[in-house]
């Protein structure tokens, strides 16, 4: 292995008839116009503030006697840096007759011969952004579409005003004076490891990257070419796996590997910490696949892993849930949509319970911690302690038999009294509005199915219903409402627990709201109990309103305690 100072010119140019490979373990071209920016100035500074710039390191994995590099590390400067000599290139000063390169510098830095016909000196992973990337080499600008086009047009902008000899400079400057230490190595795993070393220097690299990283250097030491292969593809297939199916409130897109990754890691049996942040992420992640003699095989208990994960994880309150219990889902449902992490608990209740009667009965345990948290608006934070921390517990039971007391005792201590959760709910209003109110849709939902026995309610169905509407006061056909409302205490109760219902999306599609007796009769030939009850009121007032608010938080409490 070696590291030079080098020009970008040489960088480039300085090995003969190679081309550059982005490997696909890296992220795609993710730079925006800030960097693009940021490399624009850098260059600019020189000769007129400093005498050359230093770009950082590039990390070089050496293939095929030299006929190919991986980008180890760089693809973002090296991509753009080609990009921005695009730029130069279809401005008049470097066009030729014949289309070909009108100047060797850019030559060296754009393109490789061999054989008949030039190539793109680089190739670029994602097959997309590749495409799009070789129809700018070709020159066929307004056919490219996505970052790489945006990248250029950003540079076209920049060299388009500069003179004939303005453009020689920067030329020169880049190719002469914009420097990078080059680092070139023949080992695969070394240099996957002096990839990882940058980043626990503070160069931001995320940790599936990392990972991802590790895994593939661990199957270029497999002798077993298929072998390695097959790691590499599986690998690649679990990403696509989380990436596809996760999303949704629960998944933001940053987090949809991210998260998966250190929950199944937790709960693997090599001791981890209670939580993992993404700093201390890549690090126990080589300390469970340290613990497997092959990585094959970690990929494998991994793979069974994300496979589980999937079953019992939702994006809102869909829960697949293939090889769980039917009976099972709807304690999943109420138990993720208390906290973006509760998949740590369902996964730690999974691995740990062979009996179908004891994984559903715990699975319900674990939803009533979870749903009183979320009824008494217990803060995110301290949500995410005592699912963790609840994990962690039954991680720590060794008898099947026993989780059902640990959860218990989770319960006792993590959540709020009865009465704490009573007084929030006559209190406050319920989520309605905007991605996250399926908790209060299954909160309804909760008390409609204490109501109906074993029968279960589809709940993509179901809407949830306000009784008084919303716009009471906004809609002037709203006057029989406001006759029997109390106009100072209706902004406070119109999205409280005792002002809504549900009904099936039919009903609600057609409901008449001018008045309470046009809605009564709609209630009253309901499928669903809790609106038919409705339907017996003679009038919906205030005091209705904050005496069924009561009436309902007892019965929430009622069906959520122990």
């Amino acid at each position: 292995m070696e590291a030079r100072y080098k020009k970008i010119r040489d960088l480039f140019g300085g090995k003969r008839g190679a081309v550059f490979h982005v490997p696909e373990y890296q992220r795609g071209y993710e730079w925006e116009k800030k960097h693009w920016r940021d490399l624009w100035t850098d260059v600019d500074r020189i000769g007129k503030q400093v005498e050359q710039h230093y770009l950082g390191n590039i990390i070089l994995l050496k293939r095929d006697s030299g006929s190919l590099y991986e980008i180890v590390d760089g693809q973002q400067r090296m991509v753009t840096i080609s990009i921005l000599m695009m730029s130069i290139r279809d401005t008049p000063h470097f066009g030729t007759e014949d289309g070909r390169l009108g100047d060797v510098r850019l030559e060296d830095i754009l393109e490789v011969n061999r054989g008949d016909d030039p190539e793109p000196k680089i190739i670029l992973a994602d097959e997309e952004a590749e495409e799009e990337f070789n129809k700018l080499w070709r020159g066929e600008v307004e056919d490219a579409n996505g970052r790489v086009r945006k990248a250029y047009e950003y540079y076209s902008g920049e060299v388009d005003g500069l003179e004939e000899q303005e453009l020689e400079e920067l030329l020169n400057n880049i190719c002469d004076y914009l420097r990078v230490v080059e680092t070139v190595a023949t080992d695969p795993s070394l240099a996957y490891s002096i990839f990882q070393s940058q980043n626990e220097r503070g160069k931001e690299v995320s940790p599936q990257i990392l990972a991802k990283a590790r895994i593939h250097g661990a199957a270029e030491d497999i002798d077993d070419l298929e072998k390695s292969k097959e790691i590499t593809r599986r690998w690649g297939h679990i990403y696509n796996l989380l990436e596809d199916d996760l999303g949704g409130p629960r998944f933001q897109r940053r987090l949809r590997i991210r998260r998966p990754m250190t929950q199944i890691l937790i709960n693997s049996e090599v001791p981890t910490p209670r939580q993992v942040d993404k700093s201390e992420l890549y690090r126990n992640f080589e300390k469970v696949l340290d613990n497997y003699d092959d990585v094959y095989d970690f990929v494998m208990w991994f793979q069974d892993q994300v496979d589980i994960y999937l079953q019992i994880s939702s994006n809102s309150y869909d829960v697949e849930g293939r090889n769980v219990p039917d009976d099972a889902i709807r304690h999943l449902q109420y138990l993720n949509s208390a906290s973006t992490h509760s998949e740590v608990l369902s996964l730690a209740i999974y691995n740990n319970i062979e009996d179908d009667i004891l994984l559903k009965e715990n699975f319900r345990l674990a939803s009533i911690l979870a749903m009183r948290m979320e009824l008494s608006s217990m803060s995110s934070a301290d949500t995410r302690d005592a699912i963790y921390g609840t994990a962690a517990e039954v991680r720590k039971t060794e008898d099947q038999n026993d989780i059902r007391q640990t959860l218990r005792d989770c319960i006792r201590e993590y959540t709020p009294s009865d009465g704490e959760i009573e007084e929030y709910l006559k209190a406050n209003s319920m989520n309605i509005r905007g991605s996250w109110n399926f908790r209060t849709l299954l909160a309804l939902v909760s008390i409609e199915e204490e109501r109906r026995g074993p029968w279960k309610m589809e709940i993509e169905d179901l809407h949830i219903e306000h009784i008084a509407p919303r716009n009471t006061y906004g809609d002037p056909d709203y006057y029989e409402w406001r006759e029997r409302l109390d106009d100072d205490r209706f902004e406070q109760q119109k999205d409280m627990l005792g002002n809504l219902t549900l009904l099936l999306d039919s009903d609600h599609a057609s409901v008449v709201e001018t008045s309470f007796s046009d809605k009564k009769r709609t209630y009253s030939d309901s499928d669903v109990k809790i609106a038919e009850e409705v339907s017996r009121y003679e009038d919906w007032t205030s005091e209705d309103i904050d005496q069924r608010t009561e009436d309902l938080a007892k019965e929430l409490i009622d069906r959520w305690s122990l």
